[in-house]
């Protein structure tokens, strides 16, 4: 067949055959491909079934690619010679700047639609990032982001938020309050949870349903006290908290809170080593493997960190510790710093790190030298952890060049095409 007959064949496919293509196609090849035609854009941006499949497909083949979304949270001046904290609301804070992370160096710089300043992560779930601005204990400007595709919605204030705005008394007293963000499948649902200590041994707590557009509070017993963390980690389809009373000798629990259900159920840790004291682990956080697993890092007496994994949800004994690292099995990179923060951990044994302090040296006008400990090298590492091997740096990635008085936070996410618009 010659050129010129093959470019006046009619090559049109029916449109159920296109979407089947370009469902098995990557998310990067597919945001470009949303300039062949407003329909293709369409589909690819704006169709939330369209968004749906190609996740579950990517999922059962194993190909969602994980980035990393960097938030930079920049003020223009520092605080007695300090750098803030980023949850501090009376900072003059500047518009918050998010990057995504892909690999060890690959960086955008991402467009956040909306001008509201400071914008905190606070959770993510299949490519949504759930955001707000720290506000006394609590977050305002809620919505829902996803960096892949640029889609955007606000989420109503929650009764809660309306009734801190009222009396400044009130937000002083307020105590702290916990959150997660995670899906429904059997619903293909999305929710939002606040949870605020009430009075006696009750809690409210505030559920928000993406489909349904509506908050509704529901009150449940609970004797937490000690909750470490007021971000949950969501695994099987339940926000989880760790409960660690003060004090050191009172065994840790764990909490979940059931997002189909909607109810509280205990969930086993592993047995902790104790000392001759009694005294057993000084901290548990909960995290969540890159496979899904449900997993807590505690922190001993000692000076050791260990991740354990819970093979099998629910199961005491499916409990295994998976990596071991005390200060001396650590990398060089590590020497300059006060303290680190695991960020996410892969099946094999790759802890991303994020590293959280150094020493600077401060000279007054006095010319008096002092040296400050920072809380926030700027820096991401990442390690790798076999059984029986020294742990090795494999790599590490230098945010750019900085104010003095920026803090930054990370969190992985899923590159989706998945939006849940308001009906």
């Amino acid at each position: 067949m010659s050129m010129s007959k093959m470019k006046n064949e009619s090559f049109d496919l029916h449109e159920d055959v296109i979407v089947k293509i370009l469902c098995r196609l990557p998310v990067k090849s597919l945001i470009r491909f949303t300039c062949v035609s407003k329909r293709w854009r369409s589909i690819i941006i704006s169709d939330p079934q369209f968004g749906k499949s190609h996740l579950q497909l990517a999922s059962q083949q194993g190909s969602l690619c994980q980035k990393v979304l960097i938030c930079i949270y920049p003020t223009d001046k520092t605080v007695e010679g300090r750098i803030p904290n980023r949850f501090e609301d009376n900072m003059p804070w500047l518009p918050s700047r998010f990057q995504s992370l892909e690999g060890y160096s690959s960086v955008n710089n991402l467009t956040f639609p909306s001008e509201e300043k400071s914008q905190r992560v606070m959770a993510s779930c299949n490519g949504l990032v759930l955001l707000g601005e720290s506000y006394k204990s609590y977050f305002k400007n809620l919505s829902i982001w996803n960096p892949s595709t640029g889609f955007f919605r606000k989420i109503p204030t929650p009764s809660f938020g309306v009734e801190m705005t009222k009396s400044t008394e009130e937000k002083k007293n307020c105590s702290f309050l916990y959150h997660g963000f995670g899906q429904v499948s059997a619903t293909d649902d999305y929710k939002l949870v606040f949870i605020k200590p009430a009075l006696g041994d009750f809690v409210d707590v505030h559920v928000f349903s993406l489909r349904a557009n509506v908050w509704k509070v529901i009150k449940s017993p609970s004797s937490l006290t000690g909750w470490i963390d007021g971000q949950g980690t969501l695994s099987k389809g339940a926000i989880h908290w760790v409960n660690y009373p003060t004090g050191g000798k009172i065994e840790p629990t764990m909490v979940a809170f059931d997002l189909a259900e909607e109810e509280f159920r205990q969930v086993p840790l592993p047995v902790f080593y104790h000392n001759e004291d009694g005294t057993h682990v000084t901290c548990v956080r909960t995290q969540v493997l890159l496979g899904g697993c449900l997993g807590v890092w505690s922190a001993d007496p000692y000076g050791y960190s260990t991740l354990w994994v819970m093979r099998e949800y629910g199961v005491p004994e499916s409990w295994v510790k998976l990596i071991q690292l005390g200060r001396d099995d650590l990398p060089d990179e590590f020497t300059s710093c006060t303290s680190w923060e695991p960020s996410f951990v892969t099946e094999g044994g790759t802890v991303m790190i994020k590293l959280l302090g150094k020493e600077r040296r401060f000279i007054t006008e006095d010319g008096t030298i002092y040296m400050m400990k920072l809380p926030g090298k700027n820096e991401l590492v990442w390690i790798d952890c076999h059984q029986e091997e020294n742990t090795v740096c494999s790599a590490h990635y230098r945010l750019e060049e900085v104010p003095e008085c920026t803090v930054f936070d990370i969190t992985v996410y899923d590159e989706t095409l998945v939006s849940v618009p308001e009906r």
